[in-house]
């Protein structure tokens, strides 16, 4: 591929939030792509056997290809991608980032959403986040107050949190949250 192809799909890659790579050369980066729940288009050097996944964040191209052929399946990956949860990252400067936007986070702030993204989707109890944030020890309110605190600042992220009545926490894109889950707003 030439200079102004390789532009091009670092252009649309990026665009799309879709990373463009290598097989087999960037088998690492797949697989931290993959724990990311992040899309991927793998380029297949020729003669290579192309890897084999269930995942629906991730295709794959035999070269040489056109670049209609390219840009094709990174529009595709980006429209199915649109369809799937992502979870938010949280770096070690307590930057949460998610779909492109981010807030950065107190230390306790991040201690709390770290232990909610880690399960991202799925209920934390309280118990558990109670340790995990304050390892000394807390009363439930002093978690549902900031809970609700940090709820309010992911509103702008598209990021919502949960209160599963008599259970725990749980972090989720906005929209997305089963109605059938009964619980408070707290």
């Amino acid at each position: 591929m030439d200079s102004t192809v390789t532009a091009r799909l670092a252009w649309l890659a990026q665009s799309r939030e879709v990373a463009v790579l290598q097989w087999p050369a960037d088998a690492e980066d797949r697989e931290r792509l993959e724990l990311q729940r992040l899309p991927r288009l793998l380029l297949v050097e020729p003669g290579t056997p192309p890897p084999t996944s269930d995942s629906c964040l991730e295709d794959w191209l035999m070269l040489p290809a056109s670049d209609l052929e390219v840009e094709t399946r990174l529009v595709n990956l980006a429209k199915r991608t649109a369809n799937h949860p992502r979870p938010p990252m949280i770096d070690d400067f307590g930057r949460l980032m998610h779909r492109g936007r981010s807030l950065f986070l107190s230390p306790l702030d991040q201690r709390l959403a770290q232990a909610l993204v880690e399960n991202f989707g799925a209920i934390v109890e309280e118990p558990e986040l109670i340790k995990k944030v304050w390892p000394e020890g807390a009363r439930n309110q002093v978690l549902r107050v900031h809970v609700s605190r940090l709820r309010q600042r992911l509103r702008p992220l598209e990021l919502t949190i949960k209160c599963v009545r008599n259970t725990g926490y749980l972090i989720a894109e906005a929209g997305t949250l089963d109605p059938r889950l009964n619980g408070g707003t707290s």
